[in-house]
């Protein structure tokens, strides 16, 4: 089944970034990336200051503890656990979204859960919402308990701390295999020595002014108090990293103890997406998109028109009312209750928010350190220049070309939000957040301007930026910017200092590129390269297995020859991974895709049922099946 892009899924926008990192790999040995082939390449650099990456939602790791700090073993009974037939003794480790299933147990989870049940059915019979949002809230929080953060601001006792105090050369060989998988640079690691890189891990739900303290205490004890002798630092954040640097920077930046920020698609200014999620607005294609889109796209025939069908009993103002009802439910239980989620609002949006949802007493806490950082929001440009004169330079490297939930990167359901047909971004983020003060035109469109720092598209202007001559764009990139290593490897160029800007880079770095997708290439330890090494280390010696052999090395010298390469051509290095593919394939250590194939009853069935579907979409729109009727219900 696809991932369910229907505008119910809005609310996973929280943990959209989490899904593409929870598939577990086959064993705990460090991911190999292209290290070994790679080596040579370039010649080794020395880092002036330590590199400290600090996680976005999708590079943070921990693991679930007892109570005497001990990892907990998977367990055959915990149903939500997606290792769940695979080396039972592992510890459980998860990246944020880690659902409990014991929730259930607790008679007020329960209970809310049978009144529920009661509330969808009251709501399906009468056509009107019953549907209670501090149920759905209780459910919610309980099913979500280990990631919910207590009104001081800390999570369960069971929930490690997932701080790595040491170099990644220290980490053990979950840690290291986490860390690779998460941000695959291990070939530009072994280049500068990964005694010089650090990982500031945080909770993606906290108090965001506890992280940037304990940034502050992880730089001065630990990176420059054990393990440099050096009196500076350079801060990698990634996406929602931004928004604890810039807090760390707000509180602490002063103290000049960081020489670069390397920002790869921050969150400097929030995302308009959870600004809209929050004010619950959608946008106006969002019916048509509900009616006949996302459950087409979402469930496989014929199911998807059997649900897109039945969807229609309720009238478009019930159904509406339970989508408001269920978001608020996921707004009240994980945003408002903590300052971290409240960081990825615009600042210009919070204000009225915060007026509108955040005044109760119970959030006071939450208000005071959301205002703090608002007003970092709001002043983010003077400051940084502030910064920047005292001597901390800063670099962007960003995506640019997509309408939020544009891609094919599993965000479709983000298309539901207002401000997604408006904006310029990498799927998730805006590119004036990224890129802040950048100007743009919407995806597709064009600004009507031209010059230096204008893109080849014509949709987006970086002079109006903060720092344009330090700012590199990739078109069409989706927000995992991790798989494209021409940015990783321009971000740790830019950290060792061999990149200071786009003019004295442009011939190795453009500073508008295309994009690149070599996730196949370097994520986990069974990458389309390795598997080609594998088969030749097996069969080198066999002479009957000689042109296979010359077949697989003739692929990976073209996937190293792309990977090398650090101008991207999105369609030739596709097509280089994709004969990197029919390799395996030719070798027998991949199946040829096979084409579904259907009986002469699923053909019929299938095609009925879409044409039903399409003639009910032809009848009534995008809307229920009694608004056409009753007239009440009209737009």
């Amino acid at each position: 089944m696809k991932k369910v892009i229907s505008l119910l899924l809005a609310v996973t926008l929280v943990f959209g970034t989490v899904i593409p990192v929870c598939a577990k790999r086959k064993s705990s040995a460090p991911a190999v990336t292209t290290a070994q082939s790679m080596k040579g390449v370039r010649a080794a650099v020395t880092a002036e200051y330590p590199i400290i990456f600090v996680t976005g939602i999708g590079q943070t790791w921990s693991h679930l503890v007892d109570k005497n700090g001990n990892y907990k073993a998977n367990s055959k009974s915990d149903l939500w656990n997606y290792n769940l037939f695979d080396r039972e003794e592992d510890p459980i480790d998860y990246n944020l979204f880690y659902p409990d299933s014991n929730a259930f147990k607790n008679p007020k989870v329960l209970f809310a859960t049978f009144r529920l049940l009661g509330q969808v059915m009251l709501t399906l019979v009468l056509k009107r919402n019953f549907i209670s949002q501090k149920d759905v809230a209780t459910i919610f929080s309980g099913v979500l308990s280990r990631n919910i953060i207590d009104e001081n601001g800390n999570l369960p006792p069971d929930v490690e701390d997932c701080a790595r105090p040491y170099p990644i050369s220290m980490y053990n060989d979950v840690d290291l295999e986490n860390f690779y998988y998460s941000i695959p640079c291990q070939s530009i690691v072994d280049e500068i020595g990964a005694e010089n890189i650090f990982c500031f891990y945080h909770s993606a739900f906290s108090f965001l002014y506890r992280d940037a303290a304990d940034l502050d205490k992880f730089i001065n004890d630990d990176v420059l108090g054990k393990y440099s002798k050096a009196k500076k630092v350079v801060l990698v954040p990634m996406s929602m990293g931004a928004t604890v640097v810039n807090a760390y920077l707000d509180r602490y930046g002063s103290k000049g103890q960081v020489a670069r920020v390397v920002s790869i698609v921050g969150a400097w200014n929030g995302s308009d997406v959870i600004a809209d999620l929050v004010e619950g607005k959608f946008a106006k294609n969002a019916p048509e998109l509900l009616y006949n889109g996302a459950l087409l796209d979402a469930i496989d025939e014929p199911w998807c028109y059997v649900a897109n069908i039945a969807l229609r009993t309720l009238p478009k103002r019930t159904l509406r009312a339970v989508i408001d009802t269920l978001v608020s439910a996921v707004v009240e239980s994980v945003i408002l209750p903590t300052p971290s989620m409240l960081a990825l609002m615009p600042g210009e949006r919070y204000a009225a928010v915060e007026e509108k949802l955040l005044m109760d007493s119970k959030y006071d806490k939450v208000r005071e350190q959301a205002r703090a950082y608002n007003k970092a929001q709001l002043n983010l440009i003077p400051r940084l220049r502030e910064l920047e004169a005292n001597g901390t330079e800063f670099f962007f490297i960003c995506g640019y070309g997509f309408e939020f939930g544009g891609g094919d990167g599993g965000y479709e359901y983000f298309r539901f939000m207002e401000s997604a047909a408006t904006t310029n971004s990498d799927e998730i983020i805006q590119i004036s957040s990224t890129a802040p003060g950048a100007t743009f035109a919407p995806a597709g469109k064009k600004l009507g301007k031209t010059g230096q720092y204008v893109s080849p598209d014509g949709s987006i202007d970086l002079s109006t930026s903060f720092a344009p001559d330090r700012t590199w764009c990739f078109f069409k990139q989706k927000h995992e910017l991790e798989y494209n290593n021409t940015a990783l490897r321009l971000a740790m160029d830019i950290s060792t200092g061999r990149v200071r800007s786009v003019r004295g880079s442009a011939d190795a770095y453009p500073q508008f590129n295309e994009s690149r997708n070599a996730k196949a290439l370097l994520r986990g330890d069974e990458t389309y390269l390795t598997r080609l090494q594998g088969f030749i280390d097996a069969n080198k010696s066999d002479p009957e297995q000689a042109e296979k052999v010359a077949l697989a090395q003739d692929a990976i010298d073209q996937c190293n020859a792309m990977l090398a390469r650090t101008h991207n051509d999105r369609e030739a290095d596709d097509a280089v991974i994709e004969n990197a593919y029919q390799v395996l394939i030719a070798l027998g250590l991949e199946e040829a895709p096979k084409e579904k194939k259907q009986n002469a009853v699923e053909k019929f069935f299938n095609k009925s049922l879409k044409k039903l579907n399409d003639r009910v979409y032809e009848t009534f729109g995008a809307a229920g099946f009694l608004d056409k009727f009753t007239g009440l219900f009209k737009k």
